[in-house]
């Protein structure tokens, strides 16, 4: 019998499991190693008493079909919420003040967020074309719009992205899939106990084809074929004997640092209560948090009636020092800024802190040409694929598209002669 190697038990590699288990059932055998106790990467939920915290995603866009087919071979979509409506009103925070984010021409027309002349120059650079996606965010948009737009509008929502720097990531690579035609109405999902659901759906289904507390190195593994699908810096020391200059590339991505603290307050613990989804800071605020997001206003279950239940991202590029703060040191910084918006008037009754000193990979201005050679060099290694979020993506669902493209590849490949 064939034998498959998968090497990491994020999303990644739990999904390209599932779809390799789909396409060849018993007729290969197929093993993900994960070095750490449990699978799920970044996607851990946690509970205690009547509040969920998210360790990483908070949720998902169902404009992916194949996020959506996943969950239901699953059996796990019963267990989908969307958010409450309560979310849909969201702020960006300029100058110490929060700016709801437009949500129609009205709206537009009437923020402050903008001056006239940035309005006008938002209108007119909807009908610019030609210009070229081969520079960073920051470029195209100062370009298509105005250096103005991009620090205040772009910037914020790029930080809750990739907790990146507008000025150093690249437009094509970080949004390849602008043109790409979803839904028509697009909504934002999770589960009913948080996006770890289906972290435990796939552990549960293919549990006995996954060692946990396994930390090994390709050249350990008898296998035809071998998945790497861990982050970048880990699956270069794992293919360092295999292929060394492919384990250069891997160790050349940088990645941002975050920092995630989650409260929960009583209901009367503001002077101001917090609304709608919750808002992000612009990079030019200086401050050490990128956002500050009302979990409890976003979906059901996170906390108690009578409960406020936050979730704060601190860190990113322009902030890579936060990961060497103490927890206490983090919750206060937080707490500060909580206080300095909505006004406190009691401390929180729970908090969580969690620390990813490499939490989010950065698709700066040279990705294209490394992510070229990246390629280059698996295709000198017959046998080998590489799947994860420093590759096609970073969201839930491109992993998961990514995982499904990569089956197909594999399925393909060499080893379709050994079948």
């Amino acid at each position: 019998m064939k034998r498959i190697a998968i090497i990491g038990g994020g999303i990644s590699g739990l999904t390209v499991l599932h779809y390799l288990k789909q396409r060849f059932g018993d007729t290969m055998e197929i093993t993900l190693y994960e070095r750490e106790a449990a699978v799920g990467g970044t996607i851990r939920s946690f509970k205690k008493d009547f509040c969920l915290f998210e360790w990483g995603p908070n949720g998902f866009l169902d404009n992916q079909p194949a996020s959506l087919e996943l969950i239901e071979e699953l059996g796990v979509t019963d267990q989908l919420i969307e958010a409450k409506a309560t979310a849909r009103r969201r702020y960006i925070q300029v100058k110490g003040n929060l700016h709801a984010v437009p949500v129609n021409p009205l709206d537009f027309i009437r923020t402050p967020l903008l001056p006239l002349k940035d309005k006008c120059s938002l209108i007119a650079g909807i009908f610019k074309k030609k210009i070229s996606t081969d520079i960073s965010i920051y470029d195209y948009v100062s370009q298509r719009f105005s250096p103005n737009i991009a620090q205040v509008l772009v910037d914020p929502f790029i930080s809750g992205i990739y907790a990146g720097d507008i000025k150093r990531l690249h437009m094509a690579s970080a949004f390849p899939k602008l043109k790409r035609k979803g839904f028509k109405k697009t909504r934002m999902r999770s589960f009913i106990g948080g996006m770890g659901e289906v972290i435990k759906a796939l552990d549960k289904r293919y549990k006995q084809h996954i060692q946990t507390n396994s930390e090994i190195s390709s050249s350990q593994i008898n296998a035809d074929i071998t998945i790497v699908a861990t982050p970048a810096y880990a699956a270069a020391k794992i293919v360092e004997n295999l292929n060394p200059p492919l384990a250069g590339l891997l160790d050349q991505i940088p990645y941002a640092p975050i920092a995630v603290a989650g409260l929960l307050f009583k209901q009367g613990s503001f002077k101001k209560k917090p609304d709608g989804f919750g808002y992000l800071i612009a990079s030019k605020e200086n401050k050490d948090i990128l956002g500050v997001l009302i979990e409890s206003n976003v979906y059901a279950n996170r906390s108690s009636g009578g409960q406020i239940m936050m979730r704060v991202m601190l860190g990113g590029a322009h902030h890579p020092a936060i990961i060497n703060d103490s927890h206490e040191l983090i919750l206060q910084k937080v707490i500060r800024e909580i206080d300095s918006i909505y006004g406190l008037v009691s401390n929180p009754i729970e908090t969580f802190v969690k620390l990813w000193p490499k939490a989010i990979p950065q698709y700066e201005i040279s990705y294209p040409h490394w992510r070229q050679s990246v390629a280059e060099q698996c295709a000198k290694t017959p046998g080998l694929y590489l799947c994860a979020n420093y590759l096609d993506g970073v969201s839930f669902n491109d992993c998961v598209n990514n995982a499904k493209a990569l089956t197909e590849r594999v399925s393909k490949g060499p080893i379709a002669s050994l079948l």
